[in-house]
């Protein structure tokens, strides 16, 4: 052997059977100035893949050193990426690279001297097939996190203190490529763990735990730390933080509105919040997409909003399709037409003494979605049209109560509407909830109170009879009488599937 060679040898089984090891039968050279030699051997199997790494001192006899390295993929962490490999540091002074397809075996200054290598791994491939086959691990499977500290309650935990520890493990099949907690990278450990500690501001503090494997598959898991000291409990509620299901709708469209704070009217209690967590809800219950969402909040919401996306060729036609579910929810006020009786949607710069000029004509919404494709249109209105607010201020100079017919027969064939109140009834909020009545009960039937058979499908029919057993019952405990009207033929449609 020549003096400036390190020999790696690995060695082979005779047996090539799936259920038996397979050890590779390859030899490389590494140029060294020492007499050590370095064996080394890559043993698979259908279950596992692991390498072993011997050191020995022939000057010193036959015995090995300590550097004895053993690992699985599974548990590879890596640390590097070149190219299409990724580095994963064994100990402080044994690097190896593993790219996905195990196609080739980076292996750089092993045991701290030499230089680089690579080895062949194409022998092998066909036990990769094998294994990954068996262990469902493919280019989908997306790194699982977990939190062991704080535990969490419905993704929501409170503290008086300013400063707090996260703690968890992150895991991937193939290799983690990088942690972030609120898009600060975060070191992980060998084993999994991280630690990170978080400063908090008083009130609500909203997590984000994001990981990224090899193969640019990314898990988010968020929730919200509360540091209470000036919050109350009423602020809130039950239904505020919604449990995901594993439904994907990519076709789905959805337009949210909800106005608070009205340049030209009272303020109405509580409909940005009933407005956000809806937005929750579609992603999250429904599976649409974040960026498939069209949200306007208060002074956004305006008559030019409106417009751009009601209209007969405005964003919902132009962004649906035969495939898409159109989702239109709305938490403001509504107005009536003293003249005509016919009944308007107020945005942040309307007026409701005008409401002809500056609101939007319900009728109008429903004219110009009967022309948009789609395989459904939902419409979830919590507003009533009486003239007067959720917290029962008058919106008109006259302030008696109108009363509005609702014209049935111009909604389109393919579209429910529920709306939160009938006639001349008041819209109520819920302050104890922090949400509108209607609102707090159609999130409740989504989170799978609505679901009377118990067979995980929410039906259109099932949600209006919870809803009517409910809202009501709730707003008689308040004094008011409300009672949500559904319109629409389709009420044996599957609104969600959980």
């Amino acid at each position: 052997m020549k003096k400036n060679m390190v020999i790696i040898t690995f060695l082979s089984l005779a047996s090539l059977v799936f259920s038996q090891e397979k050890v590779l039968n390859i030899n490389k050279s590494i140029p060294h100035s020492s007499k050590n030699a370095t064996f080394g051997r890559i043993i698979i199997t259908p279950d596992y893949f692991k390498i072993e790494i011997l050191t020995r001192y022939p000057t010193r006899g036959p015995r090995y050193t300590n550097s004895y390295d053993e690992f699985t993929v599974e548990n590879l962490i890596p640390v590097k990426v070149e190219g299409y490999s990724v580095g994963t540091k064994t100990n402080k002074d044994f690097w190896v690279y593993v790219p996905r397809q195990y196609k080739k075996l980076y292996i750089r200054g092993v045991n701290g001297f030499g230089n680089n290598t690579t080895l062949d791994l194409t022998p092998y491939e066909e036990y990769v097939k094998a294994r990954t086959g068996r262990k469902g691990l493919d280019d989908s499977e997306k790194p699982k996190v977990y939190l062991n500290y704080p535990k969490l309650t419905n993704n929501f935990y409170r503290t008086e203190e300013l400063y707090l520890s996260l703690e968890g493990k992150v895991t991937d099949n193939m290799g983690l490529l990088s942690f972030k907690i609120n898009d600060e990278k975060v070191r992980v450990g060998d084993n999994g763990f991280y630690k990170k500690r978080l400063k908090l501001k008083l009130g609500t503090n909203s997590v984000v735990l994001k990981a990224q494997d090899i193969n640019n598959n990314i898990t988010s898991y968020d929730f919200v730390i509360v540091r209470d000291e000036i919050i109350e409990e009423t602020q809130f509620s039950d239904v505020d933080y919604p449990s995901a299901t594993s439904n994907k709708n990519k076709n789905a469209i959805a337009v949210v509105f909800g106005i608070e704070n009205y340049r030209n009217a009272p303020s109405l209690s509580f409909a940005v919040n009933d407005a956000d967590i809806f937005r929750e809800y579609l992603i999250k219950r429904f599976g649409l997409r974040r960026e498939n969402i069209y949200m306007k909040l208060d002074e956004q919401a305006t008559k030019g909003e409106f417009d751009k996306v009601f209209s007969s060729n405005g964003w919902i036609s132009r962004h649906s399709s035969k495939k898409s579910d159109v989702f239109i929810y709305y938490a403001g006020h509504g107005a009536p037409d003293i003249k005509t009786k016919e009944s308007y949607l107020i945005p942040y710069d309307g007026d409701p003494n005008y409401a002809t000029s500056t609101g939007y004509a319900i009728n109008d919404i429903y004219r110009n979605l009967s022309g948009v494709k789609a395989r459904s249109i939902t419409i979830v209105l919590d507003a009533c049209f009486s003239g007067t607010s959720r917290d029962n201020q008058p919106l008109l100079a006259d302030a008696r109560p109108i009363y509005i017919e609702v014209e049935t027969d111009i909604v389109p064939q393919n579209t429910v509407v529920f709306s939160a109140a009938s006639g001349k009834e008041i819209s109520s909020s819920y302050k104890q909830k922090n949400h509108g009545i209607f609102t707090y009960f159609f999130l409740k039937g989504l989170q799978g109170d609505a679901d009377g058979n118990k067979d995980r499908k929410i039906t259109i029919a099932e949600m209006q009879g919870y809803l009517d057993d409910n809202v009501s019952v709730q707003a008689r405990k308040m004094g008011r009488e409300q009672n949500p009207q559904l319109l629409g033929t389709d009420k044996n449609r599957v609104l969600l599937k959980y």
